[in-house]
């Protein structure tokens, strides 16, 4: 006979092999995923890949040759750091998508998520029933 206990159990375990396979697609996804930025002044796009790694460079003229190397320099800079945000903003959605709320992707991909308060909330998520021995359930 089967009990709350293991109905819920069942549950948890089904719906967490869906987040697995939706994680997975997205991961699959992600394989020659691109984004493509424009510099303001309309010389040069970026393209970085989903990870944020410039994977091409275009010159729309060749005005560029005239410019003061610290100009290009800074032109290069902002034109890469913009497409390496728009693809962070692009991982971020697709993985926010297939995970729970509580989970905070865009500070987990920026590197200023906390943790410790991150797994506190989860945890507080959790069924108080599932986390009780069988016999104390009731």
């Amino acid at each position: 006979m089967s009990t709350s206990w293991q109905d819920d159990l069942e549950r948890a375990y089904t719906e967490l092999e869906r987040s697995q396979q939706a994680i997975s697609q997205v991961q699959a996804d992600l394989v020659g995923r691109r984004a493509t930025v424009k510099s303001k002044n309309r010389m040069v796009s970026v393209v970085v890949d989903a990870q944020g790694a410039v994977v091409d460079l275009t010159f729309h003229s060749r005005a560029y040759r005239a410019m003061p190397a610290a100009e290009l320099s800074a032109l290069l800079v902002e034109t890469i750091g913009q497409a390496r945000e728009q693809a962070m903003a692009e991982l971020a959605s697709m993985f926010s998508a297939v995970l729970p709320s509580a989970v905070p992707v865009a500070d987990m991909l920026s590197g200023t998520a906390d943790i410790e308060k991150m797994m506190s909330d989860m945890m507080r998520q959790v069924p108080t029933d599932l986390v009780k021995p069988p016999a104390e359930r009731g």
